[in-house]
């Protein structure tokens, strides 16, 4: 017998990747080692009869790549072959490499009588995905239906750990472990027999690959060795299953304007494009709540719908006397949508709705992000340097009625189309914009509107350096108002048709002084604009829709129109300038500033009246925004009034320090009169301070104040928050202040577990 018989093909690179970190994913990994079992056993076929030489062992090893499709390298520091037993053994440093997987033991061993398969000692298993098996031995017979492994543990790419005393397959369709235990923690470097910060332990964890189910039985969970929760039996798809019905874990939460309440989801999938999620509610004060979600994808789109429903006392009026009505329908809706028809042409829609307008803050689970809902219904298209678009807009107020109106607007169509032309012979370009709008209100005028402005813009860079623009459009716009008898909006507008046509031009120069060392670079830019117009245009005679809310600042100083929408126009002519100044550099960070103002040569009594625009002088506007390193960050916002430099309007945005103590927050002043729309002075600060106390351990403070006359607290809260690799914690307490109808000030406490790969189980408000 040789001393050793080794045969060698080209080893392929072996390449690491990332993936797999769940731990149900790496049980049927196990089933990759019947590659093993399969090698051997044709490796030995019709050969145990004689010893073969080198050259027939190579050729059985051609063979046996030719039928995996890829090459294979054994190697051993011994081999033999027993013919009376029918056994070949494989001794010291056995290695097999197939592709990416690697496999490693001290002997791997074949009876040919048994059809047994063995491997013992030091086993490891490299996975293609960076995963390896350790194992101290192996037996698969029977086909290779039936086998045992011993001592078995995984390490996954992720650093977690599945590790068994005994695992058994049955019947080629089973895989049961015996005394399993999972962590994804880190082990104690200093302590390694100490437990990890948390495991799963199962008495037997049982893998059906028919079904594709795995199945737990005498589960514990422990913290730091201690059991903390136990269930006799649970079970979840295996990997290759994307989705399955059932039940998701449950939440729940006490506190708040609910007294508490648990949700029991139940997730149905339909079809492999669509499922649906159920998600009752059951709440101490209010009783159940139905919720739900249907999602469904189509090859060109997606579809998403949500709502909530139940029966419940509300209040509304005015929030010092409100007026209880009981049992009433209440809950919401959402609808996400996009389908594309062709390249061009696409529909979507974006609605969100309620039965009133305190149900989404009461019922906090669906909390909305402003203080008005949007439903939009929309088709456009994109073409080169065209777009069109149809809109359907209608609205819903969660401001209370002494801010709202009492009935929004519903907008069926708004047509819009826009075009760039492409560059001429003096590098200009052409442009169109259109828009039809009908608008309808019972509360006010109905009517229609017709938008045209064909334009043209020019630009030039001076060889001294200067940039210069040139723009001018026709504007035209036509109007037809249909007048109720009791306006409560544009009561002075009249029935019928109302015309408007401004040509306008508009002339910037900019001129940008870079200086440039070997720290840093510095810029001044003087820039300065003229737009000349006719005077007036803004008759009562043209519903003002969707212009009222105007502030001027710096981001609107140099546009042709500072107003929004299209209902109000900036006549007559204006001169317009200002400064930016910039300091960048490795040792200065990112800071830049500007400041600027314009003069109108004419009045408008209109845009005096509804939206502070007057004759002479502007306020003064500017910015400052300061970044010099990642440790600090403030921008600065504010428009002073002109002569007196009395704050009219003040932003402070900042963020200074590192994770070991950052303070952050933002504080905003507008004084009486500053915006169109909201007269009303207003004067808050948000700010918060954290800090990582710890590598793992870090705590959270923040208030949100009204600091006009009267205003006093609206929010206080504070979290404890605890981070690792495996393990997240987060306990907040929560003071709200606000009330309004049926929303009361409220206390919360909100606590959040996540073990990571694992589940989450959490509080929210209620």
């Amino acid at each position: 017998m040789d001393a050793s018989l080794r045969v060698y093909h080209d080893r392929p690179r072996y390449v690491v990747s990332s993936g797999g970190r769940m731990m149900r994913k790496q049980l049927t990994k196990l089933s990759l080692l019947l590659f093993l079992a399969y090698f051997v056993s044709n490796l030995v076929t019709d050969a145990l009869a004689q010893r073969p030489s080198g050259g027939q062992l190579q050729n059985r090893i051609q063979k046996f790549e030719s039928q995996r499709g890829s090459k294979v390298l054994i190697t051993a520091n011994e081999v033999s072959y027993d013919n009376e037993l029918g056994s070949i053994i494989a001794r010291g440093n056995v290695e097999i490499v197939q592709e990416k997987r690697i496999l490693r033991a001290d002997s791997i061993s074949y009876n040919q009588k048994t059809d047994t398969v063995s491997a013992s000692g030091n086993i490891s298993l490299l996975e293609p995905s960076g995963e390896v098996l350790f194992a101290e031995f192996i037996e698969l017979k029977d086909q290779f239906k039936n086998g045992v492994i011993k001592e078995m543990r995984i390490l996954l790419t992720d650093k977690s750990r599945f590790a068994a005393r005994e695992a058994t397959r049955q019947d080629g369709d089973r895989l049961v472990m015996n005394r399993a235990v999972y962590s994804p923690c880190e082990i104690c470097k200093k302590d390694p027999q100490r437990a990890p910060l948390w495991q799963l332990k199962a008495g037997q964890i049982v893998h059906h690959q028919t079904d594709k189910e795995i199945t737990y039985r005498n589960a514990f969970l422990e913290f730091y060795g201690v059991p903390i929760a136990y269930t006799p039996y649970f079970s979840h798809p295996d990997p290759t299953v994307h989705r399955r019905s059932g039940f998701l874990s449950p939440n729940f939460g006490s506190g708040g304007n609910l007294g508490g309440f648990i949700q029991t989801p139940f997730y149905l999938v339909i079809d492999e494009d669509k499922d649906l999620t159920v998600s009752p509610i059951y709440t101490l004060d209010e009783g159940i709540v139905f919720d739900g979600e249907y999602r469904q994808r189509f090859t060109q789109g997606e579809l998403r719908l949500a709502g909530s429903a139940t029966s419940a006392d509300r209040q509304e009026g005015d929030p010092s006397n409100p007026q209880t009505k009981r049992n009433e329908f209440r809950g919401h809706l959402e609808a996400f949508g996009r389908y594309d028809i062709n390249k061009t042409w696409r529909i979507g829609m974006d609605i969100e709705r309620a039965t009133d307008r305190t149900y989404l803050r009461r019922f906090n689970f669906f909390e909305p992000n402003g203080n008005s809902l949007t439903q939009h219904v929309f088709l456009e298209g994109f073409r080169k340097r065209n777009y069109a678009a149809l809109n359907l807009y209608a609205f819903q107020d969660l401001r209370t009625s002494s801010e709202g109106q009492t009935e929004q607007p519903y907008i069926a169509p708004s047509l819009d189309f826009n075009h760039v032309g492409e560059s001429d012979h003096f590098g200009g370009r052409v442009g169109l914009d259109a828009n039809f709008r009908h608008l309808g209100r019972s509360d006010g005028p109905t009517g229609q509107r017709i938008y045209l402005t064909p334009g043209y813009k020019i630009s030039r860079t001076a060889d001294l350096g200067f940039v210069t623009s040139l723009s001018t459009d026709l504007r035209t716009d036509l109007y037809h108002s249909d007048q109720t008898s009791t306006p409560r909006v544009n009561a002075e507008t009249q029935d019928g048709f109302a015309y408007r046509l401004m040509p306008r031009m508009k002339a910037d120069w900019r001129l940008p002084l870079v200086r440039n060392t070997d720290i840093s670079t510095q810029l001044i830019e003087p820039i300065a604009g003229f737009i000349i117009t006719r005077n007036g245009g803004n008759t009562t005679d043209i519903p003002d829709e969707d212009s009222k809310v105007f502030e001027s600042d710096d981001s609107n100083l140099f546009s042709m129109d500072r107003l929004p929408g299209l209902d109000r126009v900036e006549s007559g002519q204006r001169g317009i300038y200002g400064i930016k100044f910039g300091l960048f550099g490795q040792n200065f960070g990112r800071n830049t500033a500007f400041i600027g103002q314009t003069y109108r040569f004419n009045n408008d009594d209109e845009l005096v009246t509804n939206h502070n625009i007057n004759q002479g002088f502007s306020d003064i506007v500017g910015r400052i925004d300061i970044n010099p390193q990642e440790y600090i960050d403030l921008l600065y916002r504010f428009r002073v009034e002109h002569g007196t430099f009395k704050p009219r309007r003040n932003e402070f945005t900042f963020t200074v320090g590192p994770k070991a103590f950052k303070i952050s927050g933002d504080y905003i002043f507008v004084d009486n009169g500053t915006s169109s729309g909201s007269l009303s002075r207003r004067e808050e600060i948000k700010a918060s301070v954290s800090s990582q106390i710890t590598q793992f351990w870090s705590i959270r403070g923040s208030t949100h104040r009204d600091l006009n006359k009267g205003g006093g607290s609206l929010s206080h809260s504070i979290s404890l928050r605890y981070e690792d690799e495996c393990f997240d914690f987060d306990l907040t307490g929560t003071r709200s202040f606000i009330r309004d109808a049926d929303i009361t000030p409220s206390d919360s406490l909100l606590f959040r577990f996540i073990f990571k790969h694992l589940g989450q189980v959490s509080t929210n408000a209620g």
